[in-house]
């Protein structure tokens, strides 16, 4: 019987762990990372490992050339039908070559912000590669991750970890 709740503790902590500290990240993109494409893309598309916030000018995407100019013209988009789903539109005509695109969210479950880089190439005479599209993978097996809903932590306040531990090491004692 401490042996189960032993367990079942430390499972429960690990899956509070895991939410707790997650981020609205990339869990699929198109173009995936690294990718080599024949066609221009019209758009980069960004799926999210949460929710985030509907604020002005805290989610975006912005896509640069090999030069380091900016080519996207507009802010990207939070889709009103899933606010995980973030994306940009890219103009047309853009020209062969290496691209970067740099993203950066806040998420609306505990408001804290991420933000990275992902690449692509462009070149209609090389061979294509989708690259890596999905890049997070569930900690259970399957698909990409979906992080389970997490209670907000107001910054600058205790994060609640304690009790998840406190828990874990008085189940191992009984």
């Amino acid at each position: 019987m401490r042996l189960a709740a032993a367990l079942f503790a430390g499972l429960l902590g690990l899956v509070w762990a895991t939410a707790a500290f997650a981020h609205a990240e990339p869990s699929r993109a198109r173009p995936g990372d690294g990718a080599v494409l024949n066609e221009p893309p019209t758009d980069v598309v960004l799926v999210m490992t949460q929710e985030m916030a509907r604020q002005a000018g805290a989610n975006d995407i912005k896509v640069f050339d090999a030069a380091g100019n900016e080519v996207t013209r507009e802010p990207a988009v939070i889709d009103p039908n899933d606010r995980r789903r973030l994306s940009v539109a890219l103009p047309a005509g853009l020209a062969p070559g290496d691209y970067v695109v740099r993203w950066t969210t806040l998420s609306a479950e505990d408001g804290d912000t991420a933000s990275g880089e992902l690449r692509f190439r462009y070149d209609p005479a090389a061979a294509p590669n989708p690259g890596r599209e999905v890049l997070q993978e569930s900690l259970l097996g399957g698909g990409p991750t979906q992080a389970p809903p997490a209670a907000a932590v107001p910054r600058g306040e205790a994060s609640g970890t304690g009790w998840v531990l406190a828990a874990a090491v008085g189940a191992t004692m009984l």
